[in-house]
């Protein structure tokens, strides 16, 4: 016993001390999107670091005079890891070293007049680590003009002051808001209420052009004015939105970045892009030097941050009042090997994307736990950047024992919280590394270790689709003539549902197998056709037989019927009701067959036609078949009955059943098809399916026709009729059945009630 208390007791000594480990958990959860839409969890990427965000107290500005961070509005780092707090209502720049503890203030300078001079309302910064172009520049809003420093010592070294624009609008002001220099010097300019794009200056600060102006919407009833009236578009003012916020794209250094706030007027809009992936009303853009946006978006969603819009913030936990609706992106920023990041001030999300637009990861929650932001009057955060320095560790020894000293990269993420007048730091988890170290590989085309370090990343998180389709395309740009990899590549693509890239990759195991035996497809495709005329041929010799010979049909003969009745309905529907050439029994054989058809088409089709493997019962095709096919009869036969039809019950069902023989045909040769085609060859079986569904449908209304012994034209009456009764027996169907459920609903209600008293 005591050995068992001691074990016991131990036990809960190994358990307490695992606790703060557990409880560890990050105040967010880590996810993505499959390329349905549905929430895939995934591991931490970014977890929060330290212990408490970075304010005003630890950074040291008590003791500093006392004035703390008010109401900051950017944050900003440069390649050494010093960071840069843009202090607006204090109108100044706070500097940090790499450990953010406080470094400089740029507050009040001597400008290039010599006089003393500060800023006022300055809205964001710029660091440039390296290069002719090297400095800080800052935004001086208010002074209309961008103040460049120096990084060592943040000497004052020039001021670009207004430029020379002609605006389009009397009421616009330049008030620089977001600056980035790019390599040559250019900057680029978001200004603020400036509709006309982003402002593109050289590099001594003259006006050159706008690019990337944002499209402007119009309403419904402006879109039926113009249609009528091209000429109205005249009488309306559409203004557009501006940009928010700017970043230069760290991997070419050529590209920018620009963020927008869409009104909501323009929100339908936005939503529709996430799945059309134009860039019309897209959030972000990237744009080049003449204005295009030149983003990928060959993810399964285009980058706009949240995918299911109408999700609350939590996924895990119920969370009443949470925003719903597209995300509103307040900043964005670049990272390493063409990695970017949004901020969704909504939601207080943040979503991270490779430079295919293919979505990584996304992070974060609003709340007051630590990790977590705060949302204000303007939503969630304010800005985001990337903090991306070498950090010098030990990584060995020597031969001599001596230390191995190397510089190791270090990757964060700093999220400014308005709210707090803070900053969250996050830093990487070994995931979001590995994931990382996959990308550069890709991107640097090593894809051999490409492929490894995907499956690297598969080990971590099985449930990333992205990572299944970059495994693939890994496998596929090596694999050559290998049908191993090839097939290994499909099953990649299999899982992540991306029947686009399977395609591909489909096409090249075709082509190896037509390759291989081309003889024996030939041969097949011969012999098929072959096959084909001979039973046509066949049938033809069995109707001409039966139509002079005298007494009953033999079931043979009434089957074959259906090859004479599809090609010559006139008077193939009179011989099936006049000469008894058909019989119920073979209608019924054909119903069958169609369903079977049917079934075989829910379970036979190739993986781009049904990439979930979606597989129906045979009791959901049957009701798919005979429910519209006995709603057709019936409803024909009553309305015809009071138009004078010839017809009665038994002719119409044979009738119709007849008109069924090609759907049958086509269905399974459309079903064998989708085995063999993919992409834009998908088009033939869907259009075998239309051609099927057409010609019975024009086998059923000659059938009609000449089953009733009606004109064209009151033929097409009664069939609009028949169609339009087939309406109204469903819905007294469902109102029968609805009221039968009430009452047998009543009725034990009563019993229980007379039971228990």
């Amino acid at each position: 016993m005591k050995k068992i208390a001691k074990t016991l007791a131990l036990m809960f000594a190994f358990v307490m001390l695992l606790t703060p480990c557990v409880m560890a958990a990050t105040p967010y959860d880590t996810y993505t999107y499959s390329i349905n839409g549905d929430v895939l969890e995934s591991p931490d990427a970014y977890v929060p670091d330290g212990v408490a965000p970075v304010n005003s107290a630890t950074i040291g500005l008590d003791k500093l005079g006392g004035v703390k961070l008010s109401n900051p509005n950017d944050v900003e780092a440069d390649d050494f890891g010093n960071v840069y707090i843009t202090d607006t209502e204090n109108h100044r720049i706070v500097v940090l070293d790499s450990n953010y503890n406080f470094k400089a203030i740029i507050k009040n300078f001597v400008n290039g007049d010599g006089v003393e001079d500060s800023f006022n309302t300055p809205t964001s910064t710029f660091a440039v680590s390296t290069g002719a172009y090297k400095g800080l520049y800052v935004c001086d809003k208010v002074n209309k003009r961008i103040v460049k420093f120096s990084l060592d010592g943040y000497h004052f070294e020039k001021s670009f002051k207004e430029p020379q624009i002609n605006f389009a609008s009397d009421t616009s002001i330049y008030a620089p808001m977001s600056c980035v220099v790019d390599k040559h010097g250019r900057m680029y300019v978001v200004s603020e209420n400036i509709t006309e794009g982003v402002i593109v200056l050289t590099n001594k600060g003259e006006f050159i052009n706008f690019i990337g102006a944002p499209k402007v919407s119009i309403s419904a009833l402006q879109a039926v004015i113009q249609t009528v009236n091209p000429w109205s578009s005249l009488e309306f003012t559409n203004i557009p939105t501006t940009y928010t916020t700017i970043e230069l794209d760290r991997t070419y250094g050529d590209f920018v970045y620009g963020t927008i706030i869409y009104g909501t007027d323009d929100e339908n809009s936005q939503l529709s892009q996430l799945t059309s992936k134009v860039s019309d009303y897209s959030p972000v853009k990237l744009l080049n030097a003449g204005g295009t946006d030149i983003m990928q978006r060959t993810g399964f969603f285009s980058p706009a941050g949240e995918v299911a819009v109408e999700n609350k913030v939590k996924i895990t936990a119920a969370n009443e009042g949470a925003p719903v609706g597209v995300s509103k992106i307040i900043d964005v920023t670049s990272g390493p090997d063409g990695v970017w990041s949004i901020l969704d001030s909504k939601r207080a999300k943040i979503y991270t994307y490779d430079r295919s637009g293919n979505l990584l990861y996304i992070f974060g929650d609003y709340g007051e736990q630590f990790g977590q932001i705060t949302m204000t009057g303007v939503g969630a955060g304010q800005a985001l950047t990337y903090q991306i320095y070498d950090v010098e560790q030990e990584v060995g020894k020597d031969e001599n024992g001596n230390p191995i000293i190397e510089k190791v990269p270090t990757t964060k993420l700093i999220v400014l919280d308005r709210g707090n007048a803070s900053l969250i730091i996050y830093r990487q988890t070994e995931y979001a590394q590995i994931l990382a170290n996959a990308i550069k590989l890709q991107n640097d085309g090593e894809f051999d270790l490409a492929a490894d370090a995907w499956n690297e990343v598969l080990a971590k998180n099985n449930n990333f689709d992205t990572a299944y389709v970059e495994m693939g395309k890994a496998l596929y740009r090596n694999a050559g003539d290998d049908r191993k990899m090839l097939d290994t590549a499909l099953g990649y693509f299999e899982n992540a549902y991306d029947t686009e890239n399977y395609a591909t990759v489909f096409k090249a195991v075709r082509a190896q197998i037509m390759e291989k035996y081309f003889i024996l497809l030939v041969i097949g495709i011969i012999v098929a056709l072959f096959g084909v005329v001979k039973v046509f041929s066949y049938a033809g010799k069995v109707n001409k037989a039966a139509a002079t010979k005298g007494g009953k049909r033999t079931l043979k003969e009434e089957l074959t019927y259906g090859f004479h009745i599809i090609f010559h309905p006139f008077d193939g529907y009179w011989d099936l009701k006049k000469e008894k050439r058909g019989s119920i029994r073979a209608s019924i054989i054909f119903l069958v067959i169609t369903v079977l058809a049917f079934y075989y088409q829910g379970i036979g089709r190739g993986y781009y036609y049904n990439p979930q493997r979606a597989i129906p019962t045979i009791f959901s095709q049957a009701a798919m078949v005979l429910l519209p096919f006995f709603l057709w009869v019936v409803s024909n036969w009553c309305f015809t009955t009071l138009f004078d039809g010839e017809g009665n019950f038994k002719d119409i069902f044979k009738a119709t059943a007849y008109a069924l023989f090609p759907l049958p045909i086509l269905v399974i040769i459309s079903t064998m098809l989708t085995q063999v085609l993919v992409g834009t060859e998908s088009q033939i079986p869907t259009l075998i399916l239309s051609v099927a569904y057409i010609w019975m449908a024009f086998l059923i209304i000659i059938g009609m026709q000449v089953t009733h012994d009606y004109s064209m034209g009151k033929n097409i009456v009664t069939v609009i009729a028949s169609l339009v009764g087939m309406v109204i027996i469903m819905f007294i169907a469902v109102l029968f059945i609805t009221l039968i459920t009430k009452m047998t609903s009543f009725a034990t209600t009563i019993m229980s009630e007379i039971r228990y008293r």
